[in-house]
């Protein structure tokens, strides 16, 4: 008989199992079924209880199959094998039952349906959390809720990532291996789940190897099973880990050859190992802080956006948990200072603020003053002058100012100096532009852009949303 024939009945079994669940079900509806003359349904019965019986064995015959071909841990598996065993039995006992007496109301039958219902049960549900996982049901639940009812929630693991100023300090194993392990394969390869016999969450269970032998060959490092099956392609079946698994990304495959290579030491750091920093540099902790403020503030009601949209405001957030907000004329291109007023029941949640193209004029910056929060403000192509810009330097969060096409000149732009906040102007085709001094630029607490540089037209610019 071909070798393979074993491990493919095998991986039926999943499928099969739910067959006896049916029938089982079936046989069980029938026997409780609300009628006054039974007996009518007992051959059906008797006949879902023959069928409940063969496909619960074949299902168990197929388990143990999978059990041994696959390399589950007995201490996985035992308490799903005995009880579908235990299934099985009492499923051929209710058969034989029904078939003495024919009749379901005896109270022995009463009690092997119970029995028969409960094993069931609790058989389907620990082979379910063999198939997802023993927090498949749980782990949407929140947190609170978990922890209320005493499951454990799941240990996750963060991506790799290393100290840009340190990383040659780094332990090669311990801070880049076995962080790169944890993340791809400990879900198969842990305590509990250990498929091939292969755990691989510590130094010692990864020289331990598997059912197979050893997965690390330090004569031939390249040569071991713990990269080669990395390496296959994903369709093959020996592809490790699986295709509908996470896949480690080819940095991380390189870190681990790289180990290989160097000897595959426990004890090394990633310097002593001589690892190229180019190989290490794409995972180095990348330290972004937002530019936006982090503030507290209620949620706003779907009411107020649906008003303001009405009147053609462009309203967006930045994100579905944070409450600060993109508001934009590019709806709206003939809005007027008297417009803007009806944003002040969120003057505070802007934090992006975009008039460009908008008939707006130095009037309107009081109004824009009041915008705490306000970080982007752009007033391209519009009639700002800027005659009352000192009133922006109340905005202590204004990082950049986009004042393209504006009539903004120099000493307007001059107002701002000293902000306590703003970083970037971006003035190019202003007045200001045209009359350019470099060393007045210089004297100024924010970078000036102005160049010679012509602002593209898109289509995008005038798409309306």
């Amino acid at each position: 008989m071909p070798l393979f024939i074993f491990p493919l009945i095998g991986r039926f079994h999943p499928l099969i199992v739910h067959l006896p669940i049916g029938f089982i079900l079936f046989a069980l509806i029938l026997m409780y079924y609300p009628r006054k003359d039974k007996n009518l349904l007992l051959p059906t019965v008797q006949f879902a209880l023959l069928l409940s019986t063969l496909t619960a064995f074949f299902a168990c015959i197929t388990g143990i199959i999978l059990y041994n071909q696959e390399g589950y841990a007995f201490d996985t598996i035992q308490n799903h094998l005995i009880l579908g065993i235990l299934t099985a039995l009492t499923c051929l006992s209710l058969y034989l039952l029904v078939k003495k007496y024919q009749s379901t109301s005896n109270p022995k039958i009463h009690i092997g349906s119970a029995i028969l219902f409960l094993s069931l049960t609790i058989t389907g549900h620990l082979g379910g959390n063999l198939t997802h996982g023993e927090t498949y049901l749980t782990e949407v639940l929140p947190e609170g809720v978990q922890e209320t009812f005493g499951f454990k929630i799941q240990e996750q693991f963060e991506p790799f990532s290393i100290d840009a100023d340190a990383w040659e300090q780094a332990l090669f194993f311990d801070e880049v291996v076995q962080p790169i392990l944890n993340q791809n394969c400990r879900s198969c390869h842990n305590e509990k789940n250990s498929k091939g016999d292969l755990i691989l969450t510590s130094k010692e269970s990864l020289l331990e190897g598997g059912k197979n032998g050893e997965v690390i060959f330090h004569k031939t490092p390249l040569e071991s099973e713990l990269i080669k099956r990395m390496l296959l392609p994903l369709d093959h079946e020996d592809h490790m880990p699986p295709k509908e698994k996470r896949q480690p990304v080819e940095a991380e495959v390189a870190l681990i050859i790289a180990w290989l290579h160097a000897g595959t030491s426990f004890e090394e750091t990633l310097g002593q190992s001589g690892i190229s920093v180019d190989l290490v540099s794409s995972f180095f902790v990348k330290n972004e802080t937002s530019i936006y403020p982090e503030v507290q503030l209620e949620p706003l009601e779907e009411d107020v956006f649906k008003e303001l949209k009405g009147k053609g405001f462009f309203i967006e957030k930045l994100s579905v948990t944070f409450p600060l907000l993109k508001v934009s004329t590019i709806n709206f291109t003939n809005a007027e200072n008297q417009d803007l007023e009806s944003l002040e029941p969120i003057l505070a949640y802007i934090t992006i603020l975009d008039l460009s193209l908008s008939n707006v004029t130095d009037d309107i910056i009081p109004l824009i003053g009041k915008m705490e929060n306000l970080t982007v403000l752009k007033l391209n192509e519009t009639k700002i002058e800027g005659q009352n810009f000192e009133i922006l330097k109340g905005n202590a969060h204004l990082i950049q100012l986009h004042l393209t096409k504006s009539m903004v000149n120099r000493d307007n732009l001059g107002k701002l100096n000293s902000h306590p906040s703003l970083q970037k102007v971006f003035a190019y085709e202003t007045p200001l532009a045209k009359e350019i001094n470099v060393e007045k630029l210089k004297e100024l607490s924010f970078k000036v852009e102005v160049g010679n540089f012509e602002l593209p037209s898109l289509p995008t610019d005038r798409m309306k949303y």
